[in-house]
């Protein structure tokens, strides 16, 4: 009998086991992975460590950039007028989040040098700061917005485009239809023409064409069409898009449309499918007319466009070209604009004014009130002022365009940098020539496009010229209109349109071999002769210059006098006898001295007076070698009359403030005397001698004045300038080894 053999029992995996197992292992990857890959695991660390070191660098480098900037143009950059980031910035203001002129944009690569082009795509630089551009459309942007933040970087949450952007005749879905969207990029001009709604019947206005539409701007589905309004020079006009469709007649003489792309292929908005052009027309569907243009007979082989825009009607046709539904005045600087003296002419009751530059409205009114457009960068600007009633449409709309004329710079040359001034005037009309060429010219000087012509004023001892730059130019005359058109040339450009023919005046040497870029020409000369206008009297000393007796033609009551140390404003009077002393200054140092009268309520400029003067920095006296006991100060006053001061010290420490002032020939005087003094005078002296101090000096004789000039020379200095020479008194000793400061003479001696 053979022995069974009995197996060992044998444990297996069971299937809850299994589970078990798996859900273990799955919890176990899950940890892993999130410790390897999640936000606070290895490599998320790894990429936030990474991202921050990346925009730490950056933010480094734009703090860098902005301080040279400011370093290097010693303060005149604004640093609020930066802006960067290539073309999101510019889909920014594309989608009116942002309201910059384009050519402010600078390049945000010339900019930082660490940013590359993953970082272009989330990084700008907007009024002198940098920003993280937190976008849905940045992969990993929620946790790049947060590191940011974490390190101090601003953040700007980007909406994107909301409105109908498409506006060059694309066939696109809108809203559920598809359609050739309106053609906005040809034919009209941007800044006369607005998109309008329509809504109850009312036809309401828009932003201009160069902003995006609102989102309900049109439907095409529900039947609401896309309008324009266009206005040119006071005629307003109403447009409708006819949108590029196929049709045919059906039963009970309906017509049935659809819309198609250029090739008349015909796309369902709900399903996306496509039927062809050539099962439409088996279909019995036609094209009309319209939708080709060319000289072929057989228009279908003509050039095909996406739709067209057809006029609805005309609101006004004026009668008197003089008279306008509403016009207005401006005056204007590259910077700002007035709007003001509005008139209307209309029957129809006015509830709102709409006030707007290059598209944006930027002031609305229930009256038609001036108003002042301020900080515009510079570049053409379209000036807009539309009438509204109750129900928010146009009664009449007035557009005024300012156009950049490209001219050239006037030419300075030649002109005394500190006694030429620049000549402008503000909104209020008010004339300004307070600013030497030397200077920057003020933002206000000039802008040939809004017909604010360079002026600048010369003056020299009294007398005062304005010219006015003519830059480079041709020109035709309309002999119908009788009007002459110009057109300005740049640099010296020989170069005409048809019908054009450059002035004389801009060439000249006998062969006609120079050509000027423009040329000065005098306006009026204020004075010529006889009583000027405005005079002062002028003296100076080695730290000081004094203005005595302002006078003049219009010099008369309720005036006020700027007085103003070469550009810088300095002190403001009102009594013109007054006496002002600048003080404080360098010597031996040219100064402008510029005054400038205006009327004290308007502060309308009156006159002005301005001129060159050098303090006078001679040699001190040398008082070593007297007897301090038996020396004093003399001093003179304006009439001539002599006093006699304190004791002298030999140090010269205790001389009177007023002792002497070269500059206005007043010398330094000493009495030696072995009297006492009373009052001021000597008295019970037995000998008394009076010296005056000559400084070292060299000097020339001007011939044709017959007169003798000289300049003072500090220290014991032996150069001189051309046509110059030092006196032989100034040297002493056998062979000249020895050069003096100055001397004092003898000017008399009183004896009993």
């Amino acid at each position: 009998m053979k022995e069974k053999i009995k197996l060992k029992d044998k444990k297996g995996i069971t299937l809850i086991a299994l589970i078990i197992t798996v859900i273990v292992l799955i919890i176990l990857a899950a940890i892993s992975i999130n410790l390897l890959f999640g936000d606070n695991g290895i490599i998320g660390k790894a990429k936030e460590s990474k991202f921050k070191a990346k925009m730490s660098q950056i933010a480094e480098d734009f703090d860098l950039y902005m301080n040279s900037m400011n370093v290097n143009t010693l303060g005149e950059l604004n640093q609020k007028e930066v802006y960067a980031g290539g073309n999101l910035i510019r889909d920014i203001i594309a989608d009116e989040e942002l309201e910059v002129e384009e050519e402010k944009i600078e390049d945000i690569r010339q900019m930082l040098e660490k940013v590359g082009k993953e970082e272009e795509a989330y990084v700008i630089v907007f009024e002198g700061e940098l920003y993280y551009v937190s976008q849905k459309s940045i992969k990993n942007n929620e946790n790049q917005t947060k590191w940011c933040e974490e390190i101090g970087i601003k953040i700007w949450d980007y909406v994107g485009n909301t409105g109908i952007k498409v506006v060059n005749g694309n066939y696109e879905n809108i809203n559920g239809m598809y359609m050739c969207t309106p053609k906005l990029n040809t034919g009209f001009v941007k800044e006369k023409t607005r998109y309008i709604k329509e809504k109850d019947g009312n036809l309401t206005p828009g932003n201009w064409i160069n902003k995006k539409p609102d989102d309900d701007w049109y439907d095409y589905k529900k039947q609401r069409w896309a309008n324009l309004y266009v206005e040119s020079n006071g005629i307003e006009s109403y447009y409708v898009w006819i949108p590029r469709y196929v049709y045919k007649e059906v039963e009970g003489e309906r017509i049935d449309a659809k819309f198609v792309d250029i090739n008349n292929n015909y796309t369902d908005g709900e399903t996306e499918e496509t039927t062809s052009w050539e099962t439409l027309q088996n279909q019995g569907y036609k094209v009309p007319e319209a939708f080709y243009y060319g000289d072929n007979d057989n228009y279908l082989e003509n050039k095909a466009i996406p739709g067209y825009w057809v006029s609805k009607y005309q609101l006004s046709e004026l009668v008197d070209s003089d008279t306008y539904t509403v016009d207005f005045s401006t005056t204007a600087t590259p910077t700002s604009i007035t709007i003001k003296n509005i008139t209307t002419s209309t029957d129809k009751a006015i509830a709102k004014y709409q006030y707007a530059i290059n598209g944006k409205i930027v002031h609305e009114s229930t009256t038609p009130e001036d108003y002042k457009l301020e900080g515009l960068a510079k570049g053409n600007k379209a000036v807009n002022v539309t009438i509204l009633d109750s129900n928010g449409n146009i009664i009449g709309s007035m557009t005024k365009l300012y156009e950049v004329a490209d001219v050239n710079e006037p030419d300075l040359a030649g002109f005394d940098k500190d006694t030429t001034f620049y000549v402008y005037w503000d909104e209020n009309g008010i004339e300004h020539n307070e600013i030497p060429i030397s200077q920057k010219a003020p933002d206000e000087w000039y802008d040939y496009g809004i017909r604010s012509w360079a002026n600048i004023v010369t003056r020299n001892n009294g007398l005062e010229t304005y010219l006015v730059w003519i830059p480079r130019y041709s020109y035709a005359i309309d002999t119908v209109s009788q009007r002459t058109y110009v057109k300005f040339l740049k640099g010296t450009s020989t170069e005409t349109d048809a019908g054009y023919r450059i002035p004389e005046a801009f060439t000249w040497g006998d062969s006609g071999e120079v050509q000027l870029t423009g040329y000065w020409v005098a306006k009026y000369q204020l004075t010529e002769s006889g009583p000027q206008a405005m005079t002062a009297e002028f003296s100076a000393g080695s730290d000081k210059i004094r203005v005595m007796n302002i006078t003049g033609t219009k010099i008369t009551e309720g005036l006020k006098y700027e007085y103003y140390l070469n550009e810088k404003k300095v002190y403001e009077g009102t009594d013109p006898l007054e006496n002002y002393t600048y003080k404080g200054l360098e010597a031996n140092k040219i100064y402008t001295v510029n005054i400038i009268a205006r009327n004290r309520e308007t502060n309308e400029y009156v006159a002005a007076t301005t001129k060159k003067i050098e303090t006078v920095g001679g040699n001190k006296p040398d008082l070593t070698g007297y007897n301090a006991e038996r020396t004093y100060y003399v001093l003179y006053d304006d009439a001539g009359n002599m006093t006699v001061g304190d004791k002298i010290k030999n140090d010269g420490s205790n001389a009177p403030e007023d002792w002497y002032e070269y500059g206005s020939r007043k010398w330094a005087n000493i009495v030696v005397t072995d009297g006492r003094v009373e009052n001021g005078q000597i008295v019970e002296a037995t000998n008394t001698s009076y010296f005056v101090w000559i400084p070292r000096y060299q000097y020339t004789l001007d011939t044709v004045n017959q007169r003798t000039v000289i300049k003072f020379i500090n220290g014991k200095g032996t150069e001189t300038e051309a046509g110059y020479k030092i006196p032989e008194a100034f040297t002493w000793g056998d062979n000249g080894e020895v050069q003096l400061t100055g001397y004092w003479i003898s000017k008399y001696q009183l004896s009993n």
